[in-house]
């Protein structure tokens, strides 16, 4: 047990409050209202792909230049700043936007970029320089931030729908009421290092040579962490990082499509919206099974072998998702869609961490993140010009399915990267 003093898992209980606002509510929450906000802006499928598109681009594009700011000014600045840019985005959602073109700007643009900059890669970093030995328990702990927030949100804001006589405005309103929040936090509560308190990661009394040095001792045994700092040119020079971030892009692009257009799918083949509300609150649910396995097996079996088999979960769920008509297959889609996203992204960051060290972990972070958002952004406005053009969304579920179980094959089969 960690010394009650240690203000790492007080960090980490901030950080999760933080990104809990500033993502969930808006990739969960936000599909709620969209599902209204499409029908009283009058916008077709592909005006709706195309705003998620752009937002999605933003939450992950900038990933590098948000890696750079958390290098130069900090973790606490560049989530202050994160928040900041999600609240303007919400309150103009809530006020000024009546088109596609000024839902793109707000939601697309501002809450994306707000997303990427108060989300993931700066609390992530964080989290790599409190936790060592600890590390993939603590980035599980973490990243259940965004299943829970999903549970709450699609939820709570249908209930706004209800409420409200479907003014899904208000439901902006109370996200940027939750933003105000999460500057807060961030302002009174993220502390830098450890060396900041005077303290050491884990909560450690003394230096050892097994916090020194990760690979050494007793968590050598159990998975491999690399016992040097590897260059962020060292990282791009090799052919593993990339390997990887190719597998984990059909998963990515998948995630992507059914959010975009996944409650308007369901829809589609003849769930209620409730249903289909409630389907990706189960996703955000189901989530934190595939977080508990990479917490509780994480720092016990090779992370990337496990990696591969969320990407697997990941394919069957959309390959269901195609015909999901009744209940049972629309639990068993998000299921399989929630777990093995949700597992799926922790071990990304449990891998670059554990193969290549802090030191280029946030940049390595945002390149991940930048990568797999653009290409994901891509499918929701091709899955929404398909569907208005009468094809339907199965081609896309079944082309990222195929895409996800050849990633599944080359995780698995992947050798961990050696320093030359």
């Amino acid at each position: 047990m960690p010394d009650r003093s240690f203000y790492g898992w007080k960090l980490l209980t901030a950080l999760w409050a933080i990104v809990c606002i500033n993502l969930a509510f808006p990739i969960y929450g936000a599909r709620v209202l969209d599902a209204v906000m499409v029908v009283d802006l009058n916008l077709n499928r592909q005006s709706l792909g195309g705003i998620f598109s752009i937002y999605t681009i933003m939450s992950g594009l900038p990933g590098p230049l948000v890696a750079m700011c958390v290098g130069r000014f900090g973790v606490r600045i560049t989530m202050v700043s994160g928040s900041l840019l999600v609240g303007i985005g919400s309150i103009l959602m809530a006020t000024v936007v009546k088109s596609a073109p000024s839902a793109a700007l707000a939601f697309g643009i501002l809450v994306g970029a707000g997303v990427c900059m108060g989300g993931v890669i700066a609390a992530q970093a964080g989290i790599a320089k409190w936790f060592v030995k600890k590390r993939a328990l603590a980035l599980a702990l973490f990243s259940s931030a965004s299943g829970i927030g999903g549970f709450i949100a699609s939820p709570l804001l249908n209930q706004v729908l209800v409420l409200t006589d479907k003014d899904w405005r208000m439901g902006w309103f109370i996200i940027t009421a939750l933003t105000i929040l999460a500057l807060l936090i961030s302002i009174i509560f993220i502390k830098e290092e450890p060396k900041d308190l005077g303290q050491l990661p884990d909560g450690e009394v003394s230096l050892s040579q097994d916090m020194n040095m990760p690979g050494s001792g007793k968590n050598k045994k159990r998975v491999y962490q690399t016992e040097v700092n590897w260059s962020y040119s060292e990282v791009l020079s090799g052919s593993s990082f990339w390997i990887m971030m190719i597998c984990h892009m059909g998963m990515g692009c998948g995630y992507s499509l059914f959010l975009g257009h996944g409650v308007v799918h369901l829809m589609d083949i003849g769930h209620t919206r409730d249903a289909a509300s409630w389907a990706i609150s189960l996703i955000a649910l189901t989530s934190l099974f595939g977080k508990a396995i990479i917490a509780t097996l994480g720092d016990r079996i090779e992370p990337r072998k496990i990696w591969a088999g969320f990407v697997a979960l990941f394919s069957i769920g959309m390959i269901l998702s195609v015909k999901a008509i009744s209940p049972f297959m629309l639990v068993c889609v998000a299921s399989c869609i929630g777990i093995g996203f949700g597992g799926g992204v922790v071990c990304v960051a449990t891998v670059l961490s554990n193969y290549f060290g802090v030191k280029a972990f946030a940049s390595l972070i945002g390149l991940s993140l930048a990568i797999n958002t653009t290409f994901g952004a891509v499918i929701p406005y091709v899955a929404g010009r398909l569907y208005d053009s009468g094809h339907g969304y199965q081609g896309v579920f079944y082309a990222l399915s195929l895409w996800c179980i050849v990633g599944a094959i080359t995780l698995y089969l992947l050798k961990i990267p050696v320093k030359r």
